[in-house]
């Protein structure tokens, strides 16, 4: 019997929003917030504003569903009007078992609409707090859940008022510890998310040069339908001053995983070695917290490193981070950016935040071609690539205030990419350009989208995706499908009773799902000619179990469910053999 799927590929060290079938934070379902027994609502509003908040849990037909820690919060005021309630009780064991709901699809704007007309039964009590209080918790919920819907003004407005009385939601403290399965989905073992905190002596300064700073990081999430892809998020770093701190004491806003906690740590040895002979600038007594844009997704992986590092320095330094600034990569406490996966994902996701400049480690700078295949040659125009070999590097890349060396190849790329969009790609064969492109490389060896703008020119470009780029692709295009087939396998009896009655609805995976598995199908097809060729048994037996979910035929649910079963073994195999391959494991980086 297989245990839930929710990663079909492994991608080394990638700092991961993790699927939903992932990671689960419960809600605080005990936490006193307004007094339920005080709240007045007669029969039929109490039922229409718990079946809307019950609404706000399930899928929504979008490619950008519902916020996970929304459905949570959803739930918890759910619970606390109608603890006896059916769908909320399903709702939780089907979120807390399986990461996602069960049940149609809902539209976010009539939702918005039924939200808003339960907080205008509450706030007819004019004198109950607990009913306004009530009221702006659901304002809060449906104000995220369509922020820019027909109701959006009109939620707001009563937002402000109940604001204004002194009723405000207050969400601290209303998730538990995340409830998370490995990221390696051969592996039985849980992951443990915990709070993290890591101290550093210390130094003879009065205050940091400046309070807070923000930077990108690139980072791989999960889309609605389940697949994933890669995206820049922001991170900030905030020090305060604290009474009860010694020295600094660095955290993060949230439980973080493992790997995670261990970069931290690296971090604070390279900032301790590189301010070891500046104390001044080093204060003392402040507590550094770390946040993300996506504060409560739990979140793991060490590709955060550099990201890290480059942020707290600017806290002692002072520098402003360009905004424009994207990265990704592990580092070591003395300062070496190291390789990671999923980079060429980040990449393409970085053009979407509106990012110019990436840096990503000098290993995974081959990894640029991936791009060039898949998406072709407009997102290496749009932003400038650059390998980051160690802090150095990063540090003079991500900085506002460049160097002119920095700055001047910046604008020289820039000129050349304008000729090629106005002349098209045909240009790059042209002598002055690839001569121009030469000089960007002298000036800056770094430079990867100058380099594979000169090998294109010169047809010398990669031909072939690199292994964790073919895996990453497989990836994002199958995740969302073998997540239900997982489920659907995970949670069937496959008994060898010939006598057993057998259940007709087993198997029936809905259209959305089917449409997937074909569409995946198409995906793979159009990049199979790009594909390592070391993959193929494993490309085909992801193939193999993408058509037989697209198309079930006739078979009965026992014997469709034992194909099932028997193509994700298949697919388990090939996988563990392809990565005993010492040539594979060592392009992968792993």
């Amino acid at each position: 019997m297989f245990r839930l799927i929710a990663r079909s590929i492994v991608v080394a060290g990638s700092l991961l929003l993790p699927a939903l079938a992932d990671s689960y934070r419960p809600p605080d379902l005990e936490k006193e917030i307004f007094d339920v027994k005080k709240v007045e609502l007669d029969k039929f509003d109490r039922s229409g504003a718990v079946s809307s908040l019950v609404s706000v849990a399930r899928d929504f037909d979008e490619e950008d569903e519902v916020d996970f820690e929304l459905r949570a919060h959803a739930l918890a005021i759910a619970h606390r009007l109608d603890k006896e309630n059916d769908n909320v009780e399903s709702t939780l064991a089907q979120l807390k078992e399986n990461g996602e709901t069960i049940g149609e699809a809902s539209d976010k704007e009539r939702v918005a609409r039924r939200l808003f007309s339960a907080i205008r039964s509450l706030t007819r009590k004019k004198d109950n707090d607990d009913n306004k209080t009530c009221a702006a918790y659901i304002a809060d919920i449906a104000l995220r859940l369509d922020p820019e819907g027909e109701y959006a003004g009109k939620l707001e407005e009563q937002k402000e008022e109940l604001s204004g009385d002194g009723h405000k939601a207050d969400w601290k403290g209303m998730l538990g510890r995340p409830i998370h399965r490995s990221r390696n989905p051969w592996d039985d073992e849980e992951e443990v998310f915990e709070k993290k905190e890591v101290t550093m002596p210390g130094g003879d300064g009065e205050r940091f040069a400046q309070a807070q700073s923000r930077i990108n990081a690139l980072v791989v999430r999960q889309l609605g339908n389940g697949n994933h892809a890669g995206a820049a998020s922001t991170v900030n770093a905030t020090a305060l001053r604290e009474e009860d701190v010694e020295g600094l004491l660095f955290t993060f806003n949230q439980d973080v995983g493992p790997m995670m906690g261990g970069c931290l740590e690296e971090v604070i040895k390279f900032l301790r070695i590189r301010y070891d002979a500046d104390p001044d600038k080093i204060p003392s007594g402040y507590r550094i917290e770390l946040a993300f844009q996506d504060k409560y997704v739990p979140k793991d992986g060490p590709s955060a490193a550099t990201v890290f590092t480059l942020l707290l320095d600017s806290l002692f330094s002072g520098e402003e981070i360009d905004p424009e600034f994207a990265a990704t990569g592990d580092m070591t406490a003395d300062g070496m950016v190291q390789r990671i996966g999923g980079t060429s994902a980040k990449i393409r996701g970085a053009t979407k935040r509106g990012c110019k400049i990436v840096g990503i480690p000098l290993d995974n700078g081959k990894e640029i071609g991936d791009v060039l295949l898949i998406d072709g040659i407009d997102p290496i125009l749009d932003i400038q690539v650059f390998t980051m070999k160690d802090f150095d590097e990063a540090y003079e890349l991500s900085r506002l205030k460049k160097s002119s060396k920095v700055k001047d190849t910046l604008d020289l790329f820039e000129q050349v990419a304008e000729v090629i969009r106005e002349q098209g790609e045909e240009v790059l064969a042209n002598q002055a350009v690839q001569k121009k492109l030469e000089e960007i490389i002298d000036r800056m060896p770094n430079h990867l989208s100058a380099s594979l703008l000169l090998q294109k020119g010169r047809d010398e470009n990669p031909k072939k995706l690199t292994i964790g780029g073919t895996l990453n692709q497989i990836e994002i295009a199958t995740s969302g499908t073998f997540r239900q087939v997982a489920r659907a396998v995970f949670n069937s009896n496959f008994s060898n009773d010939e006598e057993e009655e057998e259940d007709e609805d087993a198997f029936e995976f809905d259209k959305e799902t089917r449409d997937d598995a074909r569409a995946s199908v198409e995906e793979i097809k159009k990049m199979k000619s790009f594909m390592d060729p070391r993959i193929k048994k494993y490309l085909n037996s992801v193939t193999d179990l993408l058509e037989s979910v697209a198309d079930r035929g006739d078979e009965s649910p026992k014997k469709y469910g034992a194909k099932l079963k028997e193509q994700f073994e298949a697919i388990q195999n090939t996988y563990r053999k392809m990565l005993e391959d010492p040539e594979i494991m060592e392009d992968m980086g792993m």
